[in-house]
């Protein structure tokens, strides 16, 4: 069996068939809404086709729509938002990020084994794990917030690398309500052991390259 066959064959059992089509599906409807409506513009697209494997990623959380904008450029390939429990009992909002192959965060120490086995299983088939490290969303904010360590345990623990994302505006034409949004790809920070030292220095390399792009934001970006 070809390695493509193998991954195809995991995913069908990560996913059920009408999820992974509903992903699909989803991910051209918001990626052409953030294109037309909020003018949202990628790059470095080619920092995540160059890993082949299982990635997990990470950006600045600005925006309701910014995990779907995330997960929507995995194209040859799909990606598992890491959400807040709470979202998935949303009123109609909760029946989408369910059928979005969102992973609740574990509320408690016993969800965590089964938690890193989710995990697991996704990476090992290829796929992606998305963790937005601020935690809370905070709209149109372009200041990268305190990062919370558990993308960055899961990365070292599981051997699979670090893709770095981030959300930025660019100046607000005077026909746009509000600054057209740029999401910048960063080359994959690999771990280098799976020591709290370890986790520690591939936070602040992740955090260091994004904190890089995110200071070149435009003045007039919103701050709230």
């Amino acid at each position: 069996m070809s390695a493509d066959r193998g991954r195809g064959s995991a995913t069908t059992r990560l996913w059920s068939r009408f999820d992974a089509v509903f992903f699909d599906v989803a991910m051209a409807v918001v990626r052409g809404y953030g294109y037309v409506v909020h003018g949202l513009r990628v790059t470095g697209r080619e920092h995540l086709a160059a890993e082949h494997g299982g990635v997990v990623t990470v950006a600045n959380h600005v925006h309701y729509l910014d995990g779907p904008w995330v997960a929507g450029q995995f194209r040859s390939r799909r990606a598992a938002v890491v959400s807040q429990p709470s979202n998935f009992h949303l009123p109609v909002a909760g029946v989408l990020v369910s059928h979005l192959l969102a992973v609740p965060l574990p509320r408690g120490p016993g969800e965590l084994s089964a938690f890193e086995a989710r995990l697991r299983r996704t990476l090992d088939a290829g796929q992606g794990v998305h963790f937005f490290p601020e935690g809370e969303l905070v709209m149109y904010d372009t200041t990268l917030r305190p990062f919370r360590r558990g993308a960055f345990v899961y990365a070292c623990r599981l051997g699979v690398p670090v893709v770095p994302m981030v959300f930025t505006y660019g100046r607000r034409p005077w026909w746009r309500p509000r600054p057209p949004i740029r999401l910048t790809i960063l080359p994959a920070e690999h771990p280098r052991g799976a020591a709290p030292a370890d986790v520690a220095e591939l936070l602040a390399r992740c955090r260091g390259a994004m904190e890089s792009v995110a200071a070149g934001a435009p003045d007039d970006a919103v701050r709230r």
